[in-house]
C-alpha cells in the first residue's frame, strides 16, 4: 500500500498470490488505435489517477486489469497480456533473478524521510521496548516479501540475525497473533497499521522507514512494450500522469482520502493518517534508488531466497525521468 503512502504494498510486496481477475476499459477520445494494457492491484493506482483527474488520455486507451500481488503482474507482462505493471520494490528482486523481461521505469518513494507504510509492532503492554529485546523472542512477518527484509535489516542492525529470534510465517495481517500469543512482534503494513495504531491495540517497535526499507513503488513495463515506439510514448504519459496525480494527492489529503478510503474499505480520517503518515512523490532513477534496490537483492541473496547476486541496475529504464523531474518541479 507507500499509494505511494504506499498503499498498496497492502501487500503489493513480494507475494505470488493469484489474479484476482477483474478486468475493465477505460475510454478516450483516442483515435489511433493504441492500447495501454496496465496491472493495477485493488485497483489502488486507477483510483488514484481518476481522482487527481488524470484519468482520460487523449492519445491511446487504457485498459486496466485488476490483481493481486505484485507477482502474478510480471507472469502477466512475460506471457504479453500487460504492458505495465504497479507494485513495490521486491517482486522486482524475484523478476530479475528469473530474467523476467520487465524494467522499473519509474520509483515512487515516501516524501518524508522517516515515511513508512509499514511496522514492526507489538503489544502496548509489551515488555519489548527495542529491536535488542527481541533477542530469543517470537516475530512474525511474511516470508520473501519487503517485511522480510525489514525484520532482517532491523535485526542486522542491533547486532542480530534471524537465527537470534523464532520466527513465524504469516500469510495474512491484524493484531491477531499479537492477541493470541502466537507472537511478541508483528510486521504491519498499511491501512492495518494505522487501524491498530488509532484504536491503541499496538505499539510501534520500529518503522521500515529507510534504511529499514526503501519504501519503494514501481511502474514497471514489460521489454515489449518499451520495444514499440507508440507504446513506449503512451508508457511516458501514464508515468507523468501517475506522477502528476501523486503530487495532487499529498498536496490534498482532505480531498483525497475518500477515494482512498474506498479503496481499503476504511474510514476517510484513517485515509487522511495514512498519507499524513507516508506522504508519496515520484523521483529520478538516479544511484541512490538503485543502491537501496540493490542492498535489498543483496539481503535475499544472503538469505538464500535468490541463488546468484544480481546487478540491480540492470531493471531501471530511466527514459522516463525528466518527465518526472519536470512534475516535480512545476510550480
Amino acid at each position: 500500500m507507500r499509494f505511494f503512502i504506499n498503499p498498496l504494498r497492502f501487500l503489493f510486496l513480494g507475494l505470488a498470490l493469484s489474479l484476482a481477475g477483474c478486468n475493465s476499459s477505460q475510454s478516450s477520445n483516442d483515435d489511433s488505435g493504441v492500447v495501454l494494457r496496465v496491472g493495477d492491484q485493488l485497483k489502488g493506482l486507477k483510483s488514484l489517477i481518476d481522482s487527481a483527474g488524470e484519468g482520460e488520455p487523449r492519445d491511446y486507451t487504457i485498459k486496466w486489469a485488476n490483481f493481486v500481488g505484485g507477482p502474478p503482474i510480471i507472469a502477466a507482462q512475460t506471457g504479453g497480456s500487460i504492458d505495465v505493471g504497479w507494485m513495490a520494490e521486491t517482486p522486482l528482486i524475484f523478476a530479475q533473478a528469473a530474467g523476467s523481461p520487465v524494467k522499473v521505469v519509474a520509483v515512487s518513494t515516501s516524501a518524508k524521510p522517516d515515511g513508512s507504510a509499514y511496522a514492526l509492532v507489538v503489544k502496548t503492554n509489551s515488555p519489548i521496548r527495542s529491536i535488542a529485546d527481541l533477542k530469543g523472542k517470537s516475530v512474525a512477518y511474511m516470508r520473501g516479501t519487503v517485511l522480510h527484509y525489514m525484520v532482517a535489516r532491523l535485526l542486522e542492525d542491533a547486532g542480530l540475525s534471524l537465527h537470534d529470534v523464532r520466527s513465524v510465517q504469516v500469510t495474512g495481517f491484524g493484531s491477531s497473533l499479537l492477541d493470541q500469543n502466537v507472537a511478541d512482534a508483528l510486521t504491519l503494513t498499511e491501512p492495518y497499521l494505522t487501524q491498530l495504531l488509532e484504536a491503541g491495540k499496538i505499539r510501534v517497535l520500529a518503522t521500515g522507514a529507510p534504511p529499514a526499507t526503501p519504501g519503494f513503488n514501481y511502474l514497471v513495463a514489460s521489454d515489449a512494450a518499451l520495444a514499440d515506439p507508440d507504446k513506449a510514448k503512451a508508457i511516458g504519459d501514464l508515468v507523468a500522469r501517475a506522477a502528476r496525480a501523486t503530487r495532487w494527492q499529498r498536496e490534498n489529503v482532505a480531498q483525497a482520502a475518500p477515494d482512498l478510503a474506498k479503496v481499503y474499505r476504511i474510514e476517510p480520517r484513517i485515509a487522511e493518517k495514512m498519507i499524513e503518515r507516508s506522504p508519496s512523490r515520484y523521483a529520478p532513477i538516479g544511484p541512490s534508488i538503485i543502491a537501496a534496490h540493490q542492498a535489498e537483492a543483496d539481503l535475499f541473496h544472503k538469505l538464500g531466497l535468490i541463488r546468484t547476486r544480481l546487478d540491480a541496475s540492470k531493471i531501471f529504464d530511466p527514459r522516463y525521468d525528466a518527465l518526472i523531474a519536470q512534475v516535480e518541479n512545476d510550480q
